[in-house]
């Protein structure tokens, strides 16, 4: 069996035959929790949604998560603060978990640092995580007991990554020739992005973090299809338009969805193809709208020009 055949190759490498076995689960969600400890005590700052994946990485995330019902986010979030607290953790941490459709949720790893999706958590929560980061690592205490914890409304991060996301999700290079971020309430851009800027193969394709926090999850949602169509980068092909798509996809709006989603809506997430002639008349309308083109062809002198008005 493939199982003998892993214990033998395992002995025969390292000398030890056994064998760690994990569940297997055909549908699960990546949930996470924030949590901040100072040595002595721990407290978490809430879940966040982390399911929305490409090539298994994260391009997508949100707070709180759509799946749970306040008895399982009191659950996950109490076994989270308790790893962390058996641990005798000091920093701010994130505790993972894999999330089955039955309810039931099992530990993946925990990340001692700040995470890339830490500005949804800060946005429902006001908690600069950062600072509290800094704060312990100078020998400070909590300045906040779990009680005192309040979380307001709902965030959403979209990753925006220098790819193109309808071929396969392969890494783009190029020159950024202008750059407008967009802006209003309860959005933020984390970037360090500029105009000229090379955009090179040395780095991971993130460019930059959009994150916007409204009342509910369906304000988010518009919300941040909102920013992402005020974004504006030109030189670079990035993912904009297929985390527009994702934000629109129904399976996202009701949050029925796992890390599997993007492979399982791959058709419904990609482009609609556009025939030859389609393209032609798309062009040609555009040409023609132009107003240095309308005005050339209002100048162009007609045959009959000459002859003057019509008359009988």
């Amino acid at each position: 069996s493939t199982l003998r055949v892993a214990a033998s190759e395992a002995e025969k490498y390292f000398g030890d035959k056994r064998v760690y076995v994990e569940r297997y689960f055909a549908s699960a969600r990546h949930i996470e929790v924030q949590v901040l400890g100072d040595g002595k005590q721990v407290i978490h700052l809430g879940e966040r949604e982390c399911s929305i994946q490409r090539r298994f990485q994260k391009i997508i995330e949100e707070a709180p998560s759509p799946a749970l019902d306040q008895v399982e986010r009191a659950d996950i979030c109490e076994a989270a603060a308790g790893i962390a607290r058996a641990a005798g953790y000091s920093s701010a941490g994130t505790v993972e978990f894999l999330y089955t459709s039955e309810g039931e949720f099992f530990f993946l790893e925990m990340n001692t640092r700040i995470q890339v999706e830490h500005p949804v958590t800060e946005m429902i929560t006001g908690i600069d995580l950062v600072q509290a980061q800094i704060r312990i690592a100078a020998g400070e205490p909590l300045a906040l007991q779990q009680q005192d914890l309040q979380t307001n409304g709902h965030a959403i991060e979209c990753r925006l990554c220098a790819e193109d996301a309808f071929n396969g999700f392969t890494p783009e290079t190029g020159k950024v020739f202008y750059l407008k971020e967009p802006s209003g309430q309860g959005i933020r851009f984390d970037s360090g992005l500029f105009t000229d800027q090379v955009i090179t193969t040395a780095f991971d394709p993130m460019l930059a973090k959009l994150i916007v926090h409204a009342p509910s999850r369906q304000q988010a949602i518009e919300a941040m299809g909102e920013a992402l169509q005020q974004l504006v980068l030109l030189g670079v092909k990035t993912n904009s338009d297929y985390l527009q798509a994702v934000l629109r996809h129904p399976a996202f709006i009701e949050g029925d969805f796992d890390t599997g989603f993007t492979e399982k809506h791959v058709d419904e997430l990609s482009p609609p193809t556009l025939e030859r002639e389609g393209l032609q008349a798309l062009l040609a309308a555009a040409y023609l709208s132009d107003r240095s083109t309308r005005l050339l062809l209002d100048a162009t002198p007609q045959p009959y020009a000459a002859i003057g008005n019509w008359r009988n």
